[in-house]
């Protein structure tokens, strides 16, 4: 279709160019991020490290691994995150050993000792009177001999504020000598509590002749001028002044 204009030219239809439009996408959704990869693996390497101590490394490895195995799945630092499900795995395995070691440990230190279990009850036709030569065996290994129910005589050389009330020091021999100097086996008894509660020892003193009715506990070790030693153990069941 031609059309004429003012100045008298003609020409074909105007037909405009249409309008060039640009085409856009949907915009882009959140990055996967790497941070619980990165907090993970943190966590789990200190576990690693902490993994011999009790508890700890069995809590730290426990997160740790909790936080790699969420950062798996994400694109971003996977293999951060496996590095970090092995090093939490080990610190767990690791920790849980300890901690088991640990607390069987506690449980036995828990036990109670001769001196605070109960009392264990004794007949008087228990009680044994021995010879030099069975004492002389007792001296010389007290352990083996733990437990055995015994009558002797002996010469206390410390009851003091050292000792304490309730403990002592007393040379033993299997029967009564005619002087302090020929009680030949050093060895150490309590009674009661051994510590506050000893009414059996309540007209003991140093110095004194005694004839004993005890238990024997086995060696007990400490320090004296000639050095560390070990001697018997006993416990008191009943002191005689003689």
């Amino acid at each position: 279709m031609a059309y004429s204009s003012a100045s008298g030219h003609t020409g074909s239809s105007w037909n405009p160019r249409p309008p060039h439009f640009q085409m856009y996408g949907p915009p882009p959704g959140p990055q996967p991020s790497g941070a619980l990869a990165i907090v993970g693996f943190i966590i789990s390497l200190i576990a690693f490290l902490c993994g011999w101590v009790p508890f700890l490394g069995l809590g730290l490895g426990t997160v740790g691994l909790l936080l790699s195995i969420l950062a798996v799945p994400k694109q971003t630092l996977r293999g951060l995150a496996v590095a970090g499900i092995v090093l939490s795995t080990i610190a767990a395995l690791a920790s849980l050993v300890t901690t088991g070691l640990f607390l069987l440990a506690l449980l036995g230190s828990s036990a109670p000792t001769p001196d605070e279990g109960a009392a264990i009850s004794h007949a008087p036709e228990d009680f044994v009177e021995i010879d030099e030569r069975t004492l002389s065996g007792i001296a010389k290994d007290p352990d083996a001999h733990a437990g055995e129910t015994l009558i002797l005589y002996g010469y206390v050389t410390q009851f003091d504020a050292d000792t304490g009330p309730c403990k002592m020091r007393v040379s033993v021999s299997a029967e009564q000598q005619p002087s302090w100097y020929e009680y030949e086996h050093n060895s150490m008894a309590y009674s009661g509590d051994g510590n506050s509660e000893c009414s059996e020892l309540d007209d003991v003193v140093a110095d004194d002749e005694v004839k004993l009715t005890v238990v024997l506990q086995g060696g007990e070790s400490y320090n004296s001028l000639g050095g560390y030693t070990t001697v018997p153990y006993f416990e008191i069941i009943d002191a005689e002044v003689l």
